[in-house]
């Protein structure tokens, strides 16, 4: 029996570091699985704050992202439209196919596709009106027929707001060159890309070696500022032209706006960019803290602000409608930013705003990277979805 002692307390030891292996090997295999990468933590501007350990890194793995993937700045506009073209002149051709005239039940579902691709009830039927009047007259009802006059009348439409962009930047489109400091005002829906569009915006008005001073106007949204700032240090450059003003325990938005236009004043900046909380159209007391805003520039410079844009999200569709109407009616916006056009099937939505709404579209957003803010060329654009 005693002989037996000594196998005993080996296996005992044998046992003990097995399990402490085995507890060493779960430790490691949990830590994986539960690590957060900073590359995978949510970019949109507009998502539920998740808990993070440490809100900075998040905020960084935020802004991180848009320099990810090929640039689009070189990339023909119809290849970054590529889906709201086929959801339009896609769906258009296959009523044609195998036909050479369109009998009344083909019209309908001609009509029908106007009224699904994002255009507005309104600005579907002026179009079918028009389209089918000059067909009539021509007695032309054939594709190709069809396409020249939808591509004829939406161009018309645009025409009136039409924007010679000028520089490649397109920053020329913006009514901020004749004076200083100039005041650009940003509003908008979260997830609609306030944020990265002010960053994009402050780093090309940078490369034409501006002092830009960005007012962190967004008080409401955690880490808001944060996530700003990141944007404008990446903005920055090399160049440094670009700065933030977030001041501690200021948390009146009109406040920060009216600090910040005290300050580049009389620190000579060139450009003031007043970001503000994103806000649906529908929630009236929030939209009169923008026309507050907007009255506490006022005080400071009579003509400010000298722009306000609206950013809306090309994803939205007929709801980018209702909200460029509400704001445009509580802020007069000057131009409109439609972003993510990349990844829409409703780039159409552009027609109905500039003929419903009557304001222009200055810049539209096709990709992350910061050279895929360009101008708004109406006459490609129209070529590139019809």
């Amino acid at each position: 029996m005693y002989a037996e002692e000594p196998f005993l307390g080996l296996g005992v030891v044998v046992a003990g570091g097995m399990f402490l292996i085995t507890l060493v090997i779960a430790v490691f295999i949990g830590y994986s699985i539960f690590k957060k990468k900073p590359g995978a933590l949510p970019a949109s501007e507009g998502a539920e704050e998740a808990p993070w350990t440490s809100r900075k890194h998040r905020v960084i793995a935020e802004a991180a992202g848009p320099d990810a993937g090929p640039s689009t700045e070189e990339r023909k506009l119809s290849d970054a439209l590529e889906k709201t073209r086929s959801s339009l002149f896609g769906r258009i051709k296959s009523v044609f196919t195998g036909k050479n005239t369109l009998s009344e039940s083909e019209r309908e579902e001609l009509e029908e596709i106007l009224y699904t691709a994002d255009l507005g009830p309104k600005t579907v039927q002026q179009l079918l009106d028009t389209v089918f009047a000059k067909l009539k007259a021509s007695g032309e009802t054939g594709f190709e027929a069809v396409r020249r006059e939808l591509q004829a009348e939406i161009e018309r439409i645009f025409l009136p707001f039409k924007i010679d962009s000028g520089a490649p930047d397109g920053l020329d489109s913006l009514n901020l060159w004749n004076a200083k400091p100039a005041v650009l005002m940003v509003v908008g829906v979260n997830g609609a890309g306030k944020t990265t569009t002010i960053g994009k915006l402050a780093a090309r008005m940078a490369a034409r070696g501006k002092r830009v001073l960005v007012a962190a106007g967004d008080t409401f949204r955690a880490a808001a500022g944060e996530q700003l700032k990141v944007w404008t240090d990446r903005a920055a450059g090399d160049a440094g032209h670009v700065e933030i003003f977030d001041p501690t325990g200021v948390t009146e938005p009109s406040a920060v706006a009216y600090q910040a236009l005290e300050m580049a004043r009389s620190q000579n900046y060139d450009i003031v960019i007043v970001d503000t909380a994103g806000r649906l159209h529908t929630q009236k007391n929030l939209m009169e803290e923008l026309k507050k805003m907007k009255r506490v520039l006022l005080k400071l410079d009579p003509s400010a602000p000298h722009e306000t844009l609206l950013v809306l999200d090309a994803n939205s569709g007929q709801n980018a409608l209702i909200q460029a109407r509400e704001f445009h009616a509580a802020l007069s916006v000057t131009g409109v930013v439609l972003t993510k056009l990349d990844g829409s099937a409703k780039g159409g939505v552009a027609v109905g705003l500039v003929n419903e709404i009557a304001v222009p579209i200055k810049l539209i957003g096709v990709g992350e990277k910061i050279g895929d803010l360009r101008s708004f060329d109406s006459k490609a654009f129209v070529e590139s979805i019809i």
